[in-house]
């Protein structure tokens, strides 16, 4: 009975607080959304992703050499590809690091202490191509 009670508490707190979260001013098609985005579905989503990414950085991390060298290459041509190799190789750790941590901790979907966010470092290896400032 106890069992069947603290159940019962937890379902009516978790949709009270999903119904709290929402503005009282908003139309109701945006808080049947914003009601969706929190549910299990984007939980699945945000889990599958950050294990595609994980796997997806894990393998590709190579590709941060040749892209830096050309990169620097392409800004300066005298100093450029020893700058693009140097600075390769560090990106390829810090890929390779990144991408194996996605993958040690893809169960946790909490984003709030990655890489790409508190440093802007792009998702995958081909995003902002011909940048440098990474």
């Amino acid at each position: 009975m106890k069992t069947i009670w603290m159940i019962t508490v937890s379902v009516v707190l978790l949709t009270a607080s999903i119904y709290a979260a929402v503005d009282p001013n908003t139309l109701e098609d945006e808080a049947n959304v914003m009601r969706q985005a929190r549910s299990a579905d984007l939980w699945f989503e945000k889990w599958g992703f950050k294990m595609t990414r994980g796997i997806v950085n894990a393998a590709t991390c190579w590709v941060e050499l040749p892209r830096c060298v050309h990169v620097e290459t392409m800004d300066n041509p005298v100093v450029g590809p020893m700058k693009g190799l140097f600075k390769g190789l560090g990106l390829t750790v810090v890929r390779a690091v990144a991408g194996t941590m996605d993958l040690a901790t893809f169960g946790t979907v909490d984003d709030t202490y990655t890489i790409y966010d508190r440093y802007a470092f792009p998702y995958f290896v081909w995003q902002n191509w011909n940048r440098s400032e990474r």
